[in-house]
């Protein structure tokens, strides 16, 4: 019974509890209001305390969890419920006394002050509020300040375009944006990065930044905090846990500045990169060079190019400032030319800009022009922090340069008159003369090793090469200046090199001062007094209007490069064998007439001797025979490279018994039979097959050339033959081809120039010509068509062209090189070529006294996509007859009457 009692009790008890405390709520109605009241308040004052703490998290870049985002949500409505209540109780108690007959609205009141009681105290002892916030998870993509001119230029846009387009290709993982510093690879790179905001394509786009002194941790430590991770611990933990982390998603790594090589395998980036299963995996890196591209296994590259002119004056005004291109009548213009000066250089341009502020006196301007013109911009700027200037920036450019050597091939670069084109085979033996490239075997090797500087300076955006020819060279004028400011000492001794341009008189403390002389395109005429400064090593004087020797170069016995290219000077003078330590001596395209006997075998010291094509006009040849040079020049034993003007076969064969002489440039005219085959001549020779790099026929009465292979020589060619000159075989009627094809024959062959040749009726042979970059055709009376009609020797028959492409056969290239075509003065020619030939990389043609050619050779399956100049007479271009409308349309931009091309320069100077 007992054990019946306590079970009773128990199962009763709550039933009692439930009773009592219903029958007790009417008479405890205050009570309970009063208590939510007071716990209303605690209530109200937990909530301050816990958004003011949430706002020193926020500050720290913390937001609430989500559980007290709800606590907060439900405190607001619970207190309002409370409010609500305690209202409604005190409105009761102004009409009865805090007492009201009426029992049901007594227990309706206090049940529900009694029930919100509960949840108020609940809420107050609420776990949810010990951990008030956390640090945020990133955003898949972090919106970047980008310059607003880098959005509104349209070659801005197009870099944009195509970089989305590589990034959506599946087979795509990595891409290279390159160009030299300060060019807008940067705000490239921050574009893109803003254009996948509210883009579902990544899960996450990370932006880390490089630069010099990159390493594998700071990568690791940039996209840590990029993406909010872990940092702790060495390399190796640091590459695990972005990998865990980015194996799982698909992701875009913007990697800016980068200078060199970097395992991104050990920075933990997930390989391989491109479309792998569900999930991208993209790396887009900026760069200043061509061969870090190379080095990161880039497969996609995009070049960032200087401004126009259009989206340069933007940059610039927005820099300057309006009030100030306004401030006189005069200044648009003077800024126009600064803006030239600066040629499209954004960086340049900016800080320009921003020091020409105030700048609203025309002759500011003026003075700001002047030292942009002599290569003294650093003075312009104004800056007072060294690296915010121009030079600094753009020098780190320079640092990072692999040697000394090649540091010194660039400084070089910049003795070339500003604006002018630079030879590359010019500019390797200027690096031969100042002994950057040295302990070569053979001519041919030390330009190869010049060619192999060359690229890597391209490959620096240090160097650029010329739109229209492949041995021409530019260097931006920006850099050009900052290379002679680095060889003066940071700007401190502007005497130390003398350029083209400076119109300074070369005085004598300028001469006393002077380690490097070069006045090439200066319109010298005389050479002014040199005194007796003998330290001189190099002097530069080609292109400057000298009639005579000036023989005060001859008291410059530590000379060891001279060059007196395209001068007007006669005769060299008797003390020049004096110069015992010159090695370079270059007089080609001069008018001299005469050496004096024993000039030359004094000049113990000489590596390399350019007589080429150094015989006047095309009447006049050296008073000082051939044959004794050749006597002289087995004295010297130094001699390895020789330019010369020889006359017939006899004097022709005798460089065959110079063993130890490579033949660079040679001119042969006067030839004495009317046929001359190459094979019966020395250019079968090894060595000249090696070296030889430009051949000139000239002034002889061969009716036919024979190109002939022989059982003696069945594979040789002339490999480093770049320029082909035919000139003034007025009784030239054919080339012709025996076992040898002009492809096997002339592998480097990239100019070609053919003029006078009066009865040659056609070339073609030039379409197997794989690297012809530049033909020229000029004064050959009877001429038809360059390319003939029907099969050639070595070529398809046009309709077999025809069948084959009806098919959807893909042919080979007919001219993959070919970029410049010039025809002058061919009174009977009627076509180029037929129709049916390609173009690609076709970059001007340029048409004078061609009044029967009334076709060009292109329909719509074969325009030139990279033309950009056509030129001729107004009437001419009128008159062409086109198969296709459209075509016309097509090349309508860019024909321009009567212009020369933009380099300003004829075949026959390369």
């Amino acid at each position: 019974m007992e054990i019946l009692s306590k079970v009773a009790d128990l199962a009763l008890a709550p039933l009692f509890n439930f009773v009592m405390r219903q029958l007790t709520y009417p008479f405890k109605a205050g009570d309970n209001v009063r208590a939510l009241r007071s716990a209303s308040g605690h209530l109200l004052t937990r909530k301050e305390d816990v958004v003011e703490m949430i706002e020193i998290a926020e500050r720290n870049g913390q937001k609430p969890t989500h559980q007290l985002q709800e606590w907060l949500d439900e405190v607001k409505a619970t207190k309002a419920q409370a409010d609500e209540m305690v209202e409604k109780y005190k409105q009761r108690c102004m009409c009865f006394n805090c007492f009201s007959p009426n029992c049901c609205s007594n227990y309706s009141l206090s049940k529900t002050a009694a029930e919100l009681l509960l949840d108020v105290q609940r809420l107050l002892n609420d776990e949810r509020t010990k951990e008030l916030a956390i640090t945020p998870a990133p955003p898949p993509v972090q919106e970047v300040p980008v310059p607003t001119t880098s959005t509104s230029s349209p070659n801005a846009n197009q870099n944009l375009e195509e970089a989305l387009r590589y990034i959506k290709e599946d087979q795509v993982g990595m891409i290279g944006i390159w160009g030299m510093g300060g060019i807008g690879k940067t705000a490239l790179l921050q574009r893109i990065n803003n254009s996948f905001i509210g883009d579902s394509s990544f899960d996450v786009v990370i932006v880390a930044t490089a630069s010099q002194s990159c390493t594998t941790e700071k990568i690791q430590n940039e996209i840590a905090e990029n993406l909010k991770l872990q940092r702790d611990g060495d390399v190796s933990r640091k590459a695990k846990i972005i990998f865990n982390f980015l194996s799982k998603r698909s992701f875009l790594l913007l990697l800016d500045d980068l200078w060199g090589r970097l395992d991104l395998q050990d920075v933990g980036i997930p390989f391989p990169l491109g479309m792998v299963g569900e999930h991208k995996r993209k790396v887009v890196l900026t760069t200043r060079s061509i061969a870090v591209c190379g080095q990161m296994e880039v497969r996609k590259r995009i070049k960032v190019e200087c401004l126009n002119e259009n989206d340069a004056w933007s940059l610039f005004l927005e820099k300057v400032g309006e009030e100030t291109i306004n401030s006189h009548p005069r200044v648009p213009s003077l800024a126009k030319d600064v803006i030239k000066e600066l040629e499209g250089l954004p960086l340049a341009l900016i800080t320009i800009g921003r020091a020409m502020y105030e700048k609203k006196d025309p002759r500011q301007w003026e003075y700001s022009i002047n030292l942009l013109r002599n290569s003294r911009l650093h003075e312009v700027e104004q800056t007072g922090m060294e690296e915010e200037t121009t030079f600094y920036r753009l020098k780190f450019s320079y640092d990072s340069l692999k040697s000394d050597t090649l540091r010194e091939c660039f400084l070089s670069c910049s003795m070339w008159p500003e604006d002018c084109s630079i030879s590359k085979s010019r500019l390797i033996e200027c690096w031969m003369g100042l002994g950057l490239i040295k302990e070569f075997a053979s001519m041919s090797e030390a330009y190869n090793t010049g060619h192999t500087l060359i690229g890597d300076l391209i490959g620096a955006c240090l160097l650029e090469q010329s739109q229209q020819y492949d041995f021409l060279l530019r260097m931006h004028d920006v850099l050009r200046d900052m290379a002679l400011w680095i060889a003066r000492d940071n700007g401190k001794n502007k005497n130390k090199w003398i350029v083209s341009g400076d119109d300074r008189p070369l005085d004598k403390e300028i001469w006393h001062e002077a380690e490097r002389i070069s006045r090439s395109f200066d319109d010298l005429k005389v050479l002014g007094n040199i005194g007796a400064f003998v330290a001189l090593t190099y002097l530069d004087l080609s292109y400057s209007g000298l009639v005579c020797f000036p023989i005060e170069i001859c008291g410059l016995v530590q000379l060891q490069y001279l060059s007196l290219e395209e001068n007007g000077i006669q005769s060299l003078p008797e003390e020049l064998g004096s110069l015992v330590n010159l090695k370079f001596l270059i007089l080609r395209h001069t008018a001299v007439q005469t050496i004096p006997q024993g000039v030359i075998t004094k000049l113990k010291s000489l590596q390399v001797l350019d007589l080429y094509e150094s015989d006047g006009t095309d009447e006049r040849n050296l008073t000082y025979l051939p044959s004794l040079v050749f006597k002289e020049l087995e004295c010297l034993n130094n001699l390895r490279g020789l330019g010369i003007c020889v006359e017939g076969i006899s004097q022709l064969n005798k460089i065959i018994e110079l063993p130890s002489l490579s033949v660079r440039s040679l001119a042969v005219s006067r030839l004495e039979s009317t046929s001359f085959s190459f094979t019966s001549s020395f250019l079968s020779n090894e060595k000249i097959q090696s070296n030889l790099a430009e051949l000139c026929l000239k002034k002889s009465n061969v009716t036919q050339v024979v190109m002939e292979g022989s059982h003696l020589h069945p594979t040789w060619h002339l490999r480093s033959l770049g320029k082909l000159q035919i000139r003034n075989l007025r009784c030239l009627e054919e080339i012709i081809w025996k076992g040898v094809v002009p492809r096997e024959l002339f592998q480097a062959l990239s100019i070609l120039s053919i003029k006078g040749c009066d009865m040659l009726k056609n070339i073609s042979w030039v379409l197997h010509l794989p690297c012809l970059n530049d033909l020229r055709v000029i004064e050959c009376s009877t001429m038809r068509q360059l390319i003939a009609d029907g099969t050639e020797n070595h070529g398809e028959n046009i309709a077999d062209i025809a069948e084959k492409e009806e098919k959807g056969i893909m042919l080979t290239s007919t001219f993959p090189c070919l970029k410049e075509i010039f025809l002058d003065d061919l009174p009977e020619i009627v076509s180029i070529c037929h129709s049916m030939f390609a173009f690609p990389a076709l970059d001007n043609i340029t048409v004078y006294e061609c009044r029967k050619l009334k076709k060009l050779p292109f329909r719509p399956g074969n325009i030139p996509s990279k033309i950009r100049s056509i030129y001729g007479t107004k009437k001419w271009w009128e008159g062409l007859e086109w198969e296709d409308s459209g075509v016309r349309t097509f090349l309508q931009p860019f024909y321009e009457e009567d212009s020369d091309s933009d380099d300003s320069v004829s075949a026959d100077s390369g």
